[in-house]
């Protein structure tokens, strides 16, 4: 583990058993079960903001739900400074990992103020003398932009926006150094989303934090997010600076997804995938489709070939080592690469 990674997921699997009706029972009828989280591997590096995008159900906040220690993992490690988070962490290490979660009024106790709320927490952890409780739940209502009065406040009084900064308080009252965000503004008007975007990127500088952003809003994602993890029926497909992934995506559904955030008339877009032809696609995808273990994107993969029929590792990008993608496609780039580097190849 290198000296600048703070959170290390390796071969991280979550799976669902199926429910088994009585109907199921009478036929013999084995349910699939739900692999919501695969085979992840994913790196947050000390003081980043990291983005994890994808369609709904793709398993991103199974995934954050697990390493923030919700879920219990199948298979797989979770590494925290170095050292491998067990599945009964200690109450430091619970505190070392929060969650701000997409809807904050089912997150927060209706029932309680926001006072009692953060006086609960800050004794229990005993992370101040119990004389300094008040104080230290001021500072946090200042760190978030909210008035002192909203201490004495339940979660009914306040607006969307104004929920969702008392959950980041809440979070921020453990004193964590890893802040997992799922969806924080998708539950929020879009007037209100932004001052909410700001608030993250201010505590991320202010407080040092290392943030995994959980979103499908593409154009958030690339506003405050350092680096990008595309997750597709989870697994992470590929990895990347966000300014390169989107730029120049490598894996076809990332282009997929780039390709649906909105642009000005004009403007440039990463380049088409390359397509074959529809009769060879049909062909190859029946190929694909019997094969033990093909890749999870063949069956909507535009430029599907015979190499599919096994699932790629995340492969390192020939143009950016620092990027991987998991695409038969990708070493290809090297003799893209080669060709644009040698004048004779060029008309």
């Amino acid at each position: 583990m290198a000296e600048n990674e703070i959170l290390v997921v390796e071969g991280l699997a979550r799976h669902f058993a199926p429910h088994v009706s009585a109907i199921d029972r009478l036929f013999g009828t084995k349910p699939t079960e739900n692999r919501a989280v695969d085979g992840v591997d994913l790196v947050l590096h000390k003081g980043e903001t990291l983005g994890l995008v994808g369609e709904s159900g793709c398993g991103k906040s199974t995934l954050a739900r697990t390493v923030v220690g919700l879920h219990r993992p199948t298979a797989g490690v979770i590494r925290y400074g170095g050292e491998v988070l067990p599945a009964r962490r200690t109450r430091a290490q619970k505190r070392a990992i929060q969650m701000v979660f997409q809807d904050p009024y089912s997150s927060l106790n209706p029932r309680m103020t926001v006072g009692q709320m953060l006086s609960e927490l800050l004794k229990f952890h005993q992370l101040v003398p119990r004389n300094k409780v008040r104080e230290r739940s001021r500072e946090l209502m200042h760190l978030v932009g909210l008035p002192e009065r909203a201490l004495g406040q339940r979660p009914r009084q306040f607006s969307g926006g104004q929920r969702q900064r008392v959950g980041i308080a809440r979070a921020l009252a453990l004193e964590p150094t890893v802040l997992l965000a799922d969806e924080p503004v998708s539950a929020l008007d879009v007037s209100v989303q932004a001052t909410i975007i700001n608030l993250f990127a201010d505590l991320k500088e202010t407080l040092d934090l290392s943030v995994i952003f959980v979103s499908h809003n593409m154009a958030v994602v690339r506003q405050i997010c350092d680096r990008t993890a595309v997750m597709y029926r989870g697994r992470i497909v590929e990895t990347g600076s966000t300014d390169t992934l989107f730029d120049d995506p490598v894996h076809p559904y990332t282009r997929l997804l780039t390709g649906s955030v909105p642009r000005l008339v004009g403007a440039e877009g990463p380049q088409q995938v390359e397509v074959a032809p529809a009769d060879d696609r049909d062909a190859v995808r029946q190929e694909v489709a019997r094969a033990a273990a093909p890749c999870r994107f063949a069956d909507r993969c535009p430029s599907v070939v015979a190499e599919c029929a096994d699932e790629p590792p995340l492969l390192p990008d020939p143009r950016d080592p620092t990027r991987l993608a998991a695409c038969v496609h990708v070493p290809r780039r090297a003799e893209v690469a080669r060709a644009d580097a040698d004048p004779r190849s060029r008309p």
